[in-house]
């Protein structure tokens, strides 16, 4: 059955008919991972752990809970804990593979990187939306407290625990490869270098379409409640990597002198800090965050339940 309210996007798997039993099954299952300790809030990329649907739930922007809920509960500052573990091992990954692409030379390297990328980001997603909802990343983190999946004490924390991630992450890799070996790497990715070919402005508006296209289908992918009905619940991380490999993939060869769409400015620390170079930092931050509040402003107007039948909405009791 589909929620009415645009701002919970809970849905649970009801055929006609069978609504008290498929729906106590739901609820019997939410139960059972919350005594599991898995992190249980709507934007977490593991649909099963999501919470039961609340018919009468205020907008998010309404509601105080939203915004001041969550800052003394210990198990968010644990998922905090595991977003930042989780983040400063994926873009320790991510700056070893990009440093081994090049010391390779291969001519090949977009495709190396989009497939490297499918397959690191849903082995993350995979091992980390139990304990945290498998964000890993600031751009999808902010986008999911934009659109109300995300509650603010949640985000706010994790987005820290993911910078502080990405921060020990590029240390990591710059005492790995040793000043000279990083400042020639360029930090195994995120630059760009200036020419007639290339200005910062057209870095700035390919970072802000490409983290829209990422954004648009890591939501239709792994946070509609409705593929998780209609696909089931495990193909989600999949698919968002897929995601990332087919944007990064896109732009990687576009331009000479860019490495293409980044969409994660945690990453970009990491290996700007790891390439002693933070000179296009402006760009890898305020690109993404401009493309997720794009996509928040589309995700709250046309929400998952956007069809729903009014018949439905007007059967909802009234318990103001």
């Amino acid at each position: 059955m589909i929620s009415t309210t645009p701002f919970d996007l809970k849905i649970s798997p009801v055929a006609p008919g069978h609504s008290s039993r498929l729906s106590s099954s739901t609820s019997t299952t939410h139960r059972n991972l919350h005594d599991q300790h898995v992190a249980a809030f709507e934007g977490t990329f593991a649909p099963d752990a999501r919470p039961p649907f609340d018919p009468v739930s205020k907008p998010w922007y309404r509601d105080q809970d939203y915004f001041w809920g969550g800052w003394a509960d210990k198990s968010v500052w644990k998922s905090a804990l595991v977003e930042c573990v989780g983040t400063a091992s994926m873009n320790l990954l991510t700056g070893q593979i990009g440093a081994t692409l090049i010391g390779y030379g291969t001519p090949q390297i977009g495709a190396y990187i989009g497939l490297s990328n499918v397959l690191l980001l849903s082995a993350f997603i995979y091992a980390t939306a139990a304990p945290s909802g498998g964000h890993l990343n600031p751009t999808i983190t902010f986008c999911t407290m934009l659109s109300g999946i995300c509650p603010v004490p949640r985000a706010v924390l994790y987005i820290c625990a993911q910078t502080l991630g990405s921060a020990v992450a590029g240390g990591v890799l710059a005492g790995i490869w040793g000043k000279t070996r990083s400042v020639a790497l360029h930090g195994g990715g995120c630059f760009f270098t200036p020419s007639a070919d290339v200005t910062a402005g057209q870095i700035f508006l390919n970072e802000i379409a490409s983290s829209f296209v990422l954004l648009f289908l890591a939501f239709g992918l792994g946070l509609d409640p409705r593929q998780a009905v209609l696909f089931g619940p495990r193909l989600g991380p999949l698919l968002v990597g897929v995601a990332l490999g087919l944007t990064t993939f896109a732009s990687s060869g576009m331009i000479p002198g860019y490495t293409g769409a980044n969409m994660n400015p945690g990453r970009c620390l990491s290996l700007n800090l790891a390439g002693r170079d933070f000179s296009g930092q402006w760009i890898w931050w305020t690109g993404p965050a401009i493309a997720a509040m794009l996509l928040a402003a589309l995700y709250n107007v046309v929400p998952p339940n956007h069809a729903a039948p009014k018949e439905k909405a007007s059967a909802q009791p009234n318990l103001a």
